[in-house]
C-alpha cells in the first residue's frame, strides 16, 4: 500500500494521526473467516524512538526532551535529510510494538513487544518521486534553489 500527503507550504514535519492537520494513511484488510479480532497497530519500539530523541539532544543540539511526547519532540527538531534518513534508518531497524485487541476491546494475551520486523520476501517497485524542485523563502529574499536527489534505501531524499 502506498499513500500520499503532499505539504509544501508547511514549515516543520507533517505526522501521523487522526487529526485533519495530520497524515492518515490507514490499511484495512478484509478476511475470512470471522475471527475474534478487531484491530491490529504497531509502532516503532518506545526505547528506539528515545534512544534516537536522545541522540538528536545531545548530538545534534536539538531541542527534544523526555518530558514532550512523541509529537512535539518531532516538531521540535529541525529537519535535515540526514536527520531524517537518520530517523528512517532507525524505523526500518527498529523493533516494533503491537497492540491487538479482540471483538471485546480485550488485548490479545501474550508478550507484543520488541517483535523483529518482518522480512518482505518479494518487495514490490518502488514509486517514482512526485517531489518537485520548489522556492525557498528566507527573510531577505525569495530564491529558487535547485534540488539535488539521492536514492537512499528505496527512498528519494532532496539533499537541499
Amino acid at each position: 500500500m502506498s499513500c500520499e500527503f503532499s505539504t509544501p507550504e508547511r514549515d516543520n514535519v507533517t505526522v501521523g494521526g487522526f487529526s485533519i492537520s495530520d497524515e492518515m494513511c490507514v490499511n484495512y484488510i478484509h478476511y475470512y473467516p470471522k475471527v475474534n479480532l478487531e484491530v491490529c497497530k504497531s509502532s516503532v519500539d518506545t526505547a528506539s524512538l528515545r534512544a534516537y530523541l536522545r541522540f538528536m539532544k545531545r548530538w545534534e543540539l536539538q531541542e527534544t526532551s523526555d518530558d514532550l511526547g512523541w509529537r512535539e519532540n518531532y516538531h521540535a527538531i529541525r529537519w535535515t535529510p540526514l536527520r531524517a534518513n537518520m530517523l528512517g534508518d532507525m524505523y526500518l531497524n527498529s523493533p516494533l510494538s503491537m497492540q491487538c485487541n479482540q471483538s471485546n476491546g480485550d488485548r490479545f494475551p501474550g508478550y507484543w513487544e520488541n517483535i523483529p520486523i518482518p522480512k518482505i520476501l518479494h518487495p514490490l517497485p518502488q514509486p517514482q518521486s512526485k517531489c518537485v524542485p520548489g522556492k525557498m523563502e528566507s527573510d531577505e529574499e525569495v530564491e529558487e534553489e535547485e534540488v539535488e536527489e539521492e536514492e537512499v534505501d528505496g527512498g528519494i531524499f532532496s539533499l537541499n
